[in-house]
């Protein structure tokens, strides 16, 4: 069996349609090589299309954004850096208790998939803070968009799948058993979270507003003591603490909530709705460290749980003398 090699900053083809056979050739291994340090500029200039940000718990002053067209490291008071090889990165997030260890989904770039013609990765782990990939669960048949880490069970993720047939997918991380879920009353997910406890319940930021599992994700409802209708775009717990999430809520006078008592009673932050930019990925370290992505290329940071923010990266450029 080969290696699927990434090796080209390019578009990503996305397209959810596969030959079966050739993803189950590739579902037991899938490494991905590191980047050469001749292909690309040491920093990249232009930081656009994110879909995920991690602060990693060894040090919640780095921050990783997950983009398009690879993964972006930014150091404390240094310039943002690319961390292994191109490819689409998705569903994107840190392993709560595991420093090095970094979960996703996504896609090759193009050149790769029209050499090894398999177009979605499925879940993909690093263990090297995103230097090299390996497809270890559904490679071929998911593309998660929406991915987050429970200790449950001895650990388990839940994905929200956009291939075909979408919807939501449990899988093993210690067998990489993966279990397609019922998922009674959900519907258009946006993103899902769940808390550092294993008895924790799951929550997921849809089009309709925010979503409760309280049965392992069989069966949803609305989240009683929301008070904003309308779509929830990013929804996060803390890495440490069960009791305190953040949602954010894209509506008039909304914007970004946080919870102090799981999920039951919420207040506004002060960081407001854009119609224009919904935050589009959140990330929550330890302590009160906090990061938000929008659609439009910006990202913010806090260091003292959303009073304060500091600008990272504007309309896609990264911000001068902001870290």
């Amino acid at each position: 069996m080969g290696l699927l090699t990434v090796s080209a900053r390019t578009a990503v083809w996305r397209s959810p349609t596969l030959l079966l056979v050739l993803a189950a050739a590739l579902v037991a291994v899938l490494p991905v090589s590191r980047r050469g340090a001749a292909q690309l500029p040491p920093a990249p200039r232009e930081i656009h299309h994110i879909h995920g940000l991690a602060l990693p718990r060894r040090d919640p002053e780095v921050l990783l954004i997950a983009t398009h067209t690879g993964l972006v490291r930014i150091p404390p008071q240094s310039p943002p850096e690319w961390v292994g090889a191109p490819m689409d990165l998705m569903g994107f997030m840190a392993h709560p208790q595991e420093p090095e260890v970094v979960y996703a989904s996504g896609h090759p770039d193009l050149e790769t998939y029209r050499r090894e013609k398999v177009g979605m990765l499925g879940l993909l782990l690093s263990r090297d803070g995103g230097q090299t990939w390996r497809s270890v669960a559904a490679t071929g048949q998911a593309d998660f968009h929406a991915l987050t880490y429970t200790p449950r069970d001895g650990g388990q993720l839940y994905g929200w799948n956009v291939g075909e047939p979408p919807g939501l997918v449990r899988v093993s991380a210690t067998t990489w058993k993966v279990e397609r879920l019922a998922a009674r009353g959900l519907a258009d997910v946006l993103s899902v979270s769940a808390g550092p406890d294993a008895a924790g319940r799951l929550l997921a930021g849809t089009k309709q507003g925010l979503m409760v599992s309280r049965d392992a994700g069989a069966t949803w409802e609305r989240v009683a003591g929301f008070p904003v209708t309308g779509p929830v775009t990013a929804v996060k717990h803390h890495v440490l603490d069960p009791r305190i999430v953040y949602a954010f809520a894209a509506a008039p006078g909304a914007g970004l909530l946080r919870s102090r008592d799981a999920a039951a009673t919420w207040e506004q932050t002060g960081f407001a709705a854009d119609p224009r930019a919904a935050v589009i990925a959140m990330a929550v370290g330890p302590g009160d460290h906090l990061a938000l992505a929008t659609v439009r290329s910006d990202v913010v940071r806090s260091r003292d749980a959303g009073r304060t923010w500091l600008a990272v990266v504007e309309r896609g450029r990264p911000a001068s003398g902001t870290r």
